[in-house]
């Protein structure tokens, strides 16, 4: 049985994971910094060390607890500071921002209900994401997605999580017998996540562009890093210097859905 420590490592250990997947174009991985200047595998590495308090927090305050506002704001709370101690630990480099967002929710979906009902937890945790935290500085620096909503109506990590996950549905019910299931899984979401991170680089054309590449890529029968355009995707993001951020978010989030084991309290 998982216990909420262990709930919190296990997040942890998906958003190392995902930063040591090999590759992912435009994002930091094992061999390259992507389309960063500011970052590598070693800080997102330090960054993933770094959240582990906050998600136990996280887990522990929403223990066996009820979905309701006052949840929503303990873990609205204990996100904040999680925030702090990332940047913190990363110098003022913002790695792990929007995936802090999305694995609380999961997190404390998770030990609230103490199941590994994938869509019960997507449920729970989309039903948070849409509760008013009134704490919430109304003088926050402007995210990404914040800005782009804004400019092109993309909503971003908080829409994904408002809408319940549509995109880490639809990976987590894609399953085939070959070696690079998740270099699909990944190249699904590059295809369907309108990634504001992107968006925010350069413009919605890029975006579009970048999706249509990727769709191309996983509905071939080729294996994906043989793919002629796996490398046109990879020389695409490098010309643009575009990162799919919020890909690797819920490609991390969909890691830590995907290997939950049976939860409880030993």
């Amino acid at each position: 049985m998982q216990t909420k420590t262990s709930i919190a490592q296990s997040a942890v250990d998906a958003l190392k994971w995902e930063v040591n997947f090999t590759p992912k174009p435009g994002l930091v991985d094992a061999l390259s910094n992507g389309s960063h200047d500011d970052m590598d595998l070693n800080l997102f590495l330090k960054s993933a060390d770094s959240l582990l308090s906050g998600f136990q927090q996280t887990a522990e305050a929403s223990f066996d607890r009820d979905i309701d506002i006052s949840l929503r704001e303990d873990i609205g709370a204990i996100g904040r500071q999680t925030e702090a101690d990332m940047f913190q630990a990363t110098n003022g480099v913002n790695t792990h921002k929007g995936a802090i967002w999305t694995m609380s929710l999961l997190i404390s979906a998770t030990s609230a209900l103490q199941t590994n009902d994938i869509g019960q937890i997507l449920l729970s945790a989309q039903s948070l994401a849409n509760l008013p935290d009134k704490y919430v500085p109304q003088n926050a620096k402007k995210t990404h997605g914040m800005a782009t909503k804004k400019k092109y109506a993309l909503s971003g990590a908080r829409g994904e999580a408002q809408t319940g996950f549509p995109n880490i549905r639809e990976i987590l019910s894609y399953t085939n017998e070959e070696d690079d299931l998740w270099m699909r899984r990944l190249m699904l979401l590059y295809s369907n996540v309108n990634d504001t991170n992107i968006v925010y680089r350069s413009n919605l054309k890029v975006l579009q562009s970048l999706q249509k590449i990727s769709r191309e890529i996983f509905e071939s029968n080729t294996p994906v890093i043989e793919n002629s355009k796996f490398v046109e995707l990879e020389k695409f993001v490098s010309e643009y210097n575009i990162s799919p951020g919020g890909c690797a978010d819920l490609f991390a989030a969909s890691y830590f859905l995907d290997n939950l084991t049976n939860v409880g309290e030993n």
